[in-house]
């Protein structure tokens, strides 16, 4: 649709065109609910128009002007071009239309200050043969339930149609023969009505998930924009086709739709298995806001300290929230922290929950075609109607997934042995055979846990005024997920006298268990005075993660030991408080001028309860063999671990977006943040768009500056943990920010990351029904905070490292500190077609690249740390490495839908570039993964407007990373650091993964709507 007129001030004692502007929000641009009184009295106007062989845009053009209506049409539908001649004195409007409307073969509806046109249709022949024709009648309606005027409904394979009236009401007559009205209305899916029998009905008509040009909220707090008209990069997804991915979470879901958009699922990585760290644009999941109706959530208690992608990083659990409660995803892919706050360097996810649904069934099952992982979800939900003013809407999904098996089996007994330092006093060559002979994997397993997930959400609305547009509203979730991840099996010759408590194993598989909680609640008032909009709101949310191990042993214990332990707990909560306040001015001299301004009060609150004795401490048996504490592992909190710290912050914003043509705009931004724990920041945003040849190309383009607090966990985050070091198999500690022992080192309290961010792009429509994107972006993080490598012992008991790490009662110690300065540049192209004429059927999708680079550029050591040459060991060639080159650099997705009748089959593409390993000390084992394309091909047949079913298959060909033995092929088939592959335990890299592992997968879905 196209809009030729500038729109009046709004009334500001009209409660209609305030509707229209929240329809505008969330129909896309494609629904218009102003109410037919408000334009009654600019109906009865007279004009006096003399047009003589003028084309129709400069008579709709004129016609704005001397009656201040929009006019909204299909360009495909209407010809602009079309010369006519008419001729009025003293008419009425309408007069005036009805006879530019027989001249250029249109007909027209009226939504207040909106005339809908549509292409005239035929008028029905009255003959012999008709006579018999019988009336049907019926309405038209939006998801929501709001008329649709000005909708076609034609008789199937005839000319025979009609147009439904301001109250989506329509009449016509239907041969007897034919049982087929197929209507149609701008911005949503045709729909083919079965009358047959009937002599009224009623039709629902969906948005058109696969609309090229939808309205995005996110990015803009004033007039709605699309994501052609952005003048910042935002995508935006229905869930719809989220789910037509075959997975069952939402970060899984992004990750096979959204290039820039990276999340993999890490095999044995402590808790982090049930996590996947998400990055966006090259940058890790601390630089993602992420939203839920537009209102900040909270971050997961895990803090990645694992040494893989994300080591360090606080990200927001995003399999907290079902994706059958989501209506779009929006991502906006710029830098935002001028509008929202810390953490916005890399972009801001919007994740828009459902305000009213059909009850719905939706079952689905995968499994992977090695037999493991079978994965059930079941999502069911409804949407009910709160009196005549509100709307409620609840969802409830289970998932459960079970584990997968890929690990690899010991290179050789020559390498076992000596990994391990076999014989020795306790093991002899002989006993390592006989093991590795009973178990070639040395009892290793490699894969996805076992998980369950259980959520609910809800979102409601009520309104308390029409005249002042006040409502009410309130959304939340509630998540609860369960799971068992295996971790490094442990063997006699590692851990020695498990036996005491598991008399009958070669080994003990040790398995991370926690219980996750996640919950959101808000609470808002929404209300308008003055034509300024008020948005008042509360936002309760928590992540708690309590830690089980179970099948594990503390040898300190020896057979008093126990086998299950509690090993405590972390827990992240905040509240949000916003009052946000914004109104667009249509008469101040421009095309529209946008201000919004508002404040945010947020509280946080990080916990650390410690777990029990068993699980951390010693306990100093008689028949304990070797010098080992804790649960195997994964150690518990001690009383000297467990804390609760809190903090607040207050920031204050104005945005303001001058529209000063229909082509061009400027919009600004600034924000000002004080923080209770390390002080205040300021930041800005500018960005611009210009449209030109028909509004068909755009160029667009943002500056900015920004910051990311350091958030509570990095602060006041302490835990001991065992992993694969330069020096083996090791109990790594991390000192908590505030340890004093770190000012001893010359470790500085952490401080806030700051950004500069820069971007340009382009977009261009080729078509109504198709166009491409394309922009480059540069992002510059200072002061950038990492987790440190391990610092180890000198040996010198008067050396302050020595005494530190002696302090904790730890081997080494890492802790987080602002280390690096990093430069990321990238480009994201990204074409989109939908609803291309091929055959008998329909083609639709998307070709999305996203190409990315990131360097460090400096580093920022204390002078003590530079002193005593320990740059290298807090942040080595494999930390440069794990962020410039861990994630693949290039991500294309190449998606088609192609649809003909009930019959849609969907293929998709994802080529993921290569990785590059650094190792810290030798870079003889550095390596390199190859890029790798997977397939997905799925097929939908819809049995009936109520029932679909999808049968596809993930990764079709079954493609794998690289394995160890193929990256390392000309150095003998393995590293010379076995801790890599652990002397073959993991077949594929564990540290760079750029996708699962998980190869070909078959799943199934079955959507039922009532």
């Amino acid at each position: 649709m196209k809009d030729y007129t500038k729109n009046e001030e709004m009334n500001k004692n009209s409660s209609s065109y305030r509707s229209t502007v929240n329809a505008m929000f969330t129909l896309a641009l494609s629904v218009f609910m102003a109410m037919q009184s408000f334009a009654n009295s600019k109906l009865q106007q007279n004009l006096s128009v003399d047009y003589k062989d003028a084309s129709l845009l400069d008579v709709l053009n004129d016609m704005k002007t001397k009656s201040k209506f929009n006019f909204f049409y299909n360009v495909d539908e209407i010809e602009e071009g079309k010369k006519i001649s008419v001729k009025a004195d003293n008419l009425a409007f309408e007069e005036v239309l009805k006879e530019i409307g027989k001249k250029a073969n249109f007909d027209y509806a009226f939504n207040g200050e909106q005339v809908v046109l549509t292409a005239a249709v035929s008028p029905v022949v009255v003959t012999e043969d008709v006579i018999q024709d019988r009336q049907v009648t019926g309405t038209v309606v939006d998801q929501d339930g709001n008329p649709l005027p000005g909708a076609n409904v034609i008789v199937k394979g005839t000319s025979t149609g009609a147009q439904t009236d301001f109250d989506g009401m329509f009449s016509i007559q239907v041969p007897e023969d034919q049982n087929t009205l197929v209507v149609s209305y701008v911005g949503f899916k045709n729909v083919e009505v079965n009358v047959e029998g009937k002599s009224s009905v009623e039709v629902q008509l969906t948005p058109d998930a696969g609309q090229l040009d939808a309205v995005v909220v996110v990015g803009t707090r004033g007039k709605p924009r699309t994501s052609f008209d952005s003048p910042v990069a935002v995508d935006n997804f229905k869930t719809k086709e989220l789910q037509k991915t075959g997975k069952t979470t939402v970060d899984q879901q992004l990750m096979l739709r959204v290039p820039s958009y990276t999340a993999t699922e890490q095999p044995v990585s402590d808790a982090a298995a049930h996590f996947s760290p998400a990055g966006l644009r090259g940058l890790f999941p601390s630089r993602t806001l992420v939203l839920v109706n537009g209102k900040r959530k909270n971050a997961s208690a895990l803090v990645y300290s694992y040494v893989t992608p994300g080591r360090g990083e606080v990200g927001v659990d995003m399999k907290a929230i079902p994706s059958a409660a989501l209506e779009n995803v929006e991502v906006l892919r710029d830098g935002a922290a001028a509008q929202y706050g810390s953490d916005a360097i890399a972009g801001v996810i919007n994740l828009v929950m459902k305000e009213k649904v059909d009850p719905f069934i939706n079952n689905s099952f995968s499994t992977t075609t090695r037999g493991d992982g079978e994965q059930y979800q079941l999502e069911s939900g409804f949407g009910v109607d709160i009196g005549q003013d509100g709307y409620a809407n609840f969802t409830l999904s289970h998932m459960d997934s079970k584990a997968t098996q890929r690990a690899g089996e010991i290179t050789s007994l020559e390498d076992e042995a000596g990994y391990w330092g076999i014989p020795n006093s306790n093991y002899s060559l002989n006993d390592l055979s006989s093991f590795l002979d009973r178990n070639p994997g040395a009892g290793f397993q490699v894969g996805l846990p076992n998980m369950t997930i259980t959520n609910f959400a809800y979102n409601l609305g009520f309104t308390l005024d029409e005249e002042t547009s006040t409502e009410i509203y309130s959304f939340g979730t509630l998540t609860d997920r369960e799971g068992s991840a295996p971790q490094f099996a442990r063997v006699p010759y590692w851990v020695p006298g498990f036996q005491a408590i598991y008399p009958d194993q070669d080994f003990f598989l040790a398995k991370m268990a926690p219980q996750i909680r996640d919950h959101t609640f808000s609470l808002g008032l929404r209300t308008t005075h003055n034509e300024w909009n008020f948005d008042l709101s509360s936002t309760l949310g928590k992540n708690r993660i309590d830690y089980y191990i179970e099948d594990s042993f503390n040898q300190s214990f020896a057979g008093a030991s126990p086998s299950d332990f509690y090993n405590g707990a972390h827990q992240f909560s905040h509240v949000v408080n916003n009052l946000d306040v914004n109104r667009t001015f249509y008469d101040a001299g421009l095309e529209a001028l946008s201000v919004a301004f508002g404040v945010e009060h947020r509280t946080e609150r990080f916990v650390t309860e410690e777990g029990e004795f068993a699980s951390y401490g010693d306990g100093e048996s008689p028949n304990a063999q070797g010098g080992r504490t804790g649960s195997e592992s994964f150690g518990g909190f001690s009383p000297e671990n467990a804390s609760d710290d809190y903090r607040s912050n207050i920031g204050f914003y104005t945005d303001i977006t001058a529209d000063f043509t229909e082509d061009f705009l400027v919009s600004g931004a600034l924000r000002y943040e004080n923080y209770s724990d390390f002080g205040s920041n300021v930041s800005w945003k500018l960005a611009s768009r210009y449209k030109t040849l028909d509004d068909k190309l755009v160029f667009r383009g943002s500056v900015s500056s920004g910051f990311r607090a350091p958030s509570l966990h990095q602060v006041y985050y302490t835990a001991t943990t065992t992993t694969l070091t330069t020096n083996g198999v090791q109990q790594n500690g991390i000192l908590d920010n505030g340890n004093p022992a770190l000012r001893a080192l010359g470790i500085p309290e952490l401080d806030a990351e700051t950004s500069f961010n820069l971007s340009a792009g382009l977009t261009y429509r080729i078509s109504q029904n198709s166009g491409i994107t394309i922009d480059a972006y540069q992002i510059d993080v200072d002061d950038r905070i990492v987790l440190s490598g391990q610092v180890t012992a000198t040996g010198d008991p008067n050396s302050p490292i020595d005494q530190t790490l002696n302090s904790v009662g730890v081997g080494s110690a890492g802790f987080f500190l602002n280390a690096i300065n990093t430069r990321t540049q990238g480009i994201d192209i990204v074409y989109s077609y939908n609803n291309i004429e091929l055959g008998r059927g329909f083609l639709g999708g998307s070709i999305a690249a996203n190409f990315n680079k990131t360097e460090v550029q400096s580093t920022n050591f204390p002078s003590f740390i530079e002193n005593n040459n320990l740059g290298d060991a807090l942040f080595s060639r494999e930390d440069v490495s794990r962020v410039e080159t861990w994630r693949p650099r290039e991500k294309i997705v190449a998606t088609a839908n192609y649809e003909i009748g009930k019959f849609t089959s969907t293929l998709s593409l994802m080529y993921y570039g290569d990785v590059t390993y650094r190792h810290p000390g030798n870079p003889a084992d550095d390596a390199t993964y190859g890029g790798k394309t997977l397939t997905d091909l799925s097929f939908n047949y819809a049995f009936t407007d109520k029932i679909n079913f999808t049968l596809g298959v993930n990764n079709l060909f079954d493609v794998f990373p690289d394995t160890f033995a193929e990256a390392y092929a000309g150095r003998g088939g393995h590293p010379q650091d076995r801790n890599l592959d652990f002397v073959g335990r993991f077949k594929y890299p564990w540290q760079t993964t750029q996708f699962g592992i998980d190869g070909t997968r078959v799943f199934s879905q079955l959507n039922i709507s009532f």
